[in-house]
């Protein structure tokens, strides 16, 4: 009898599949943004084996699929160059049709993370988006730039569809809008003179581990059995520091929507956790997970170094600066992706809070990567300063630098005589602050009394240290240590 029960309820199951109708996932919606000059896919699913049709505005054509027979249909349309004039998507079924209004042809890149990623124009509670009153104001002026924000979800398997709705610039959602996505997205379409849109999938607090599926973290270098432990004890407590979760219900069910990149703002979480030594290796394979499962080659991936910002209640727990390290080391790791830095863009009023309000800096110098590294702007100085090497000369310890964009500047000070940061070691690692004593561009020189003959030299290496050198694009020198 429960055998004939649980085929009965299997059955059942399978004709209420068949008896769903036309319906589209939540990605796919009125003021959407589609892939420009690629073939964008279209999908959602109707009755087992039904006829669907898919008529775009901008080259009359009519695409026609057959669902399958879990109801599941796609098809790939042919997009044309980006424009802000409006297109329709017009799917039938029968005598079902949905209408899809207002899309636009464009560039389209996915942006995810935790609360950084998640912090909205409108801010938090103390917690403002600076200049985001009047940014708000003018966002207006954007009409091309659209958003969805994916509404937060968990599963232990894989979902087929997430939650969200596009929203415009002036269609009274600005405020709720991610402000690094936000900011990304503005200096993308007036930059490129073309529509842009953006699909959110973030969740505050989440860990790396959350956004990759089991088999990927396992390459990345964690157990299984702690895998599984991590779900079994932490998926109802505590969701958001749960391996998988958001991978199986945010980014799984959006791989079919046709994107041109990402951009990633995490880490916070993943400071002090057992696995931050592999956080470089999880990162890489988080990548390349991701790229396979959106199927469009190597997708540009672009990221954010965390901010200073302390991490334990007295004192320097000495954890993020690790952490900013592995975040620095993933670049490496992978083709075509590049990291920005943030050590400079926290007020040292910020201290002991993990969001700072410089969130414009952020997303345009992202923007910055894209536009330079993805569609080749010449002479965009997106890349930071960064180590390269450390020569010792007596009591002088010379850091060669890269990517100092014509000379370094500071605003503490001629010749960096206000700027601190750099402590130099001798060979009992024994750290004490170091003075600059000049630069020629591309290298900076410090010395410390306590240090006749140093042999290590690092920079910014503490949780709260906020950077004051850059270069001539206005971009931070990278914390290092020379010793790693």
């Amino acid at each position: 009898m429960k055998r004939l029960i649980l085929i009965f309820s299997c059955l059942l199951a399978f004709v209420i599949a068949r008896a769903d109708g036309l319906r589209l996932p939540g990605v796919m919606g009125s003021e959407m943004v589609l892939q420009q000059n690629t073939d964008a896919n279209i999908w959602g699913w109707a009755d087992a084996g039904s006829k669907v049709k898919v008529k775009v505005s901008w080259n009359k054509k009519c695409y026609s699929v057959k669902a399958g027979d879990d109801g599941f249909w796609k098809v790939a349309v042919a997009t044309p160059a980006a424009s802000f004039d409006p297109q329709t998507v017009i799917i039938s079924c029968g005598k079902e049709k949905i209408d899809l209004n207002n899309v636009l042809i464009g560039e389209v890149w996915l942006c995810s993370g935790q609360s950084n990623m998640e912090m909205p124009m409108g801010g938090w509670r103390f917690q403002p988006i600076e200049n985001g009153g009047q940014d708000m104001r003018e966002a207006r002026h954007d009409p091309g730039l659209r958003m969805v924000m994916i509404k937060k979800a968990v599963s232990e398997t894989t979902m087929e569809d997430a939650a969200g709705d596009w929203w415009t610039t002036d269609g009274g959602h600005i405020s709720e809008f991610s402000a690094t996505a936000y900011y990304f997205g503005r200096e993308l379409t007036r930059e490129l003179g073309v529509p842009v849109g953006l699909i959110v999938p973030c969740w505050g607090g989440t860990m790396i581990e959350c956004w990759m599926d089991r088999e990927t973290l396992i390459k990345g270098g964690i157990k299984g059995e702690d895998i599984d432990k991590d779900i079994r004890e932490n998926k109802d407590s505590s969701p958001w520091h749960t391996s998988t979760l958001m991978y199986n219900a945010m980014i799984y069910p959006l791989r079919h929507y046709t994107v041109n990149g990402f951009i990633w703002y995490q880490g916070c979480s993943n400071v002090g956790r057992i696995y931050v030594q592999d956080y470089a290796k999880l990162q890489a394979a988080m990548v390349t997970k991701w790229r396979e499962l959106f199927g469009r080659g190597d997708l540009p991936f672009y990221y954010v170094q965390i901010a200073p910002h302390p991490y334990a209640a007295n004192g320097d727990s000495g954890l993020a600066p690790v952490l900013r390290d592995r975040q620095r080391a993933a670049a490496a790791l992978v083709p075509n992706s590049a990291m920005i830095g943030t050590c400079d863009l926290v007020y040292e009023f910020e201290e002991g809070i993990i969001h700072p309000r410089k969130k414009a800096e952020v997303g345009e110098r992202l923007a910055y990567l894209a536009l330079e590294k993805w569609y080749g702007f010449k002479n965009y100085g997106s890349d930071c300063p960064e180590f390269v090497k450390a020569l010792f000369d007596g009591p002088n310890a010379i850091v060669c630098l890269k990517n100092c964009g014509g000379g370094l500047h500071s605003d503490l000070g001629w010749e960096f005589k206000g700027v601190t940061g750099f402590e130099v070691a001798g060979e009992d690692k024994v750290w004490y602050p170091a003075t600059i004593t000049g630069t020629d561009g591309n290298s900076i020189g410090c010395t410390a009394p306590e240090v006749p003959e140093p042999k290590y030299v690092r920079y910014l290496w503490h949780d709260f240290a906020i950077g004051h050198i850059w270069n001539s694009y206005r971009l931070p020198l990278l914390p290092f240590n020379s010793e790693l």
